[in-house]
């Protein structure tokens, strides 16, 4: 098989979720450290303008989203399992309140002024005008993203509690061996208390605190970097694999589509639509750098739009 490519960045709280699935499988893979902030060049080449962290690679097929991404590497090493069967409704609607509204919450509390106060990023003010620069472009016409602290926090809380009694229970949200959604909470857990200013906050909640613990000690598997440039020529040199099949909703096989995200990050990957299944879309584009790619997109969190 072709090796699985992560374009990422260290800081990124959804790699993380990545990272931390990955060294649950054992597995191997190559990464790619992306810029944090616009421009980038090398990953607009493969997306076509989706901007959102991490992308997964493998060969001339791109998956966007961290939904598609980890069903992508369960299904490639299917042993222990992270989507039981038994729970797939319930533990899907549980992921994306985490993954959208509880990673919202974190975010504000991550970037507590508190918490900024020790960071190299935002005591350098050219560079923290740059990043709050980005961010304004990268969620701009979405209201998704910003929430006050003073609102936010007491969400923190309260699901940071309510965690911390049922962990108090089994080792994992999963029960005996975690699940998709031990995953998802993990990274949101691990944005806010990486910082050493906020850590002491954790001894309020032991459970949780063990439970991170347990979380971190399955690593980040096996990588090995390489340059943005390298991965390009592998799409270059790589045949798509994906599937073909449109499923209805006014759209055919061969449509010119646009698809983008329906919370933030409006930047639409144009193409030729080859997959829209009720789980998946899928577009392919051509680039002069990578020559042709399907850029693959989970249906849920995302719009796709016939382009005249």
């Amino acid at each position: 098989m072709t090796d699985l490519i992560l374009h990422q960045y260290a800081a990124s709280p959804f790699s993380e979720k990545v990272r931390s699935l990955l060294g649950y499988k054992q597995q191997s893979y190559r990464t790619v450290e992306i810029p944090v902030i616009m421009p980038k060049p090398d990953l607009m080449a493969l997306t076509g303008g989706y901007r959102k962290t991490p992308v997964l690679q493998v060969g001339a097929d791109i998956y966007c989203d961290t939904a598609i991404i980890c069903r992508l590497i369960d299904r490639l090493y299917p042993v222990n399992s992270v989507y039981p069967n038994a729970q797939m409704a319930t533990l899907g609607a549980a992921v994306h309140w985490t993954d959208t509204f509880l990673f919202k919450v974190s975010v504000a509390v991550a970037f507590q002024p508190k918490a900024l106060a020790g960071s190299d990023l935002f005591n350098d003010p050219a560079s923290a005008e740059a990043f709050m620069a980005d961010r304004a472009d990268f969620s701009k016409g979405s209201t998704e993203l910003g929430i006050d602290l003073s609102v936010a926090e007491p969400h923190w809380l309260m699901h940071m509690g309510r965690l911390d009694n049922q962990l108090a229970t089994a080792n994992f949200l999963g029960g005996d061996a975690p699940n998709i959604l031990d995953f998802s909470t993990y990274h949101c857990c691990w944005f806010v208390y990486k910082n050493e200013v906020l850590q002491n906050d954790l001894e309020s909640f032991p459970a949780l605190a063990q439970w991170m613990a347990r979380m971190a000690a399955f690593g980040h598997g096996n990588s090995s970097s390489m340059t943005g440039e390298a991965a390009t020529e592998v799409a270059r040199n790589s045949a798509i694999t994906a599937e073909q099949n449109v499923i209805g909703a006014g759209l055919s096989q061969g449509d010119n589509v646009a698809v983008m995200p329906i919370d933030y990050g409006f930047q639409p990957t144009q193409g030729t639509l080859l997959l829209a299944s009720l789980e998946e879309l899928v577009v392919k584009r051509v680039d002069e750098r990578v020559g042709e790619v399907a850029v693959h997109f989970p249906r849920l969190g995302f719009q796709v739009n016939k382009v005249i």
